[in-house]
């Protein structure tokens, strides 16, 4: 009995081990470098995102101060046509 379990549990060990080999891919070297290259492009992705964010923050600012010179400039605009109205 205790052999045929043993047996049971080595038939399927090796039928996992074979099933994993399928998928996995057949040069060794490929499955290292792609795994090193998915962590490279990960942080590459980071480093984009990072660099749009803080360009985006930029034009935002850049944007909120032409609005604020604008506003400045037409009440500024606005009380020399009402000071030379009022003349």
């Amino acid at each position: 009995m205790i052999f045929r379990t043993l047996l049971f549990f080595l038939v399927m060990y090796l039928l996992i081990k074979v099933i994993s080999r399928l998928f996995l891919p057949s040069d060794s070297k490929k499955k290292s470098r792609k795994g090193s290259n998915f962590f490279y492009q990960m942080y590459q992705q980071q480093q984009n995102q990072q660099n749009r964010n803080s360009r985006s923050q930029n034009s935002s600012k850049q944007n909120f101060d032409q609005i604020e010179e604008a506003e400045f400039e037409e009440i500024t605009d606005e009380e020399k046509t009402t000071s030379k109205s009022s003349d």
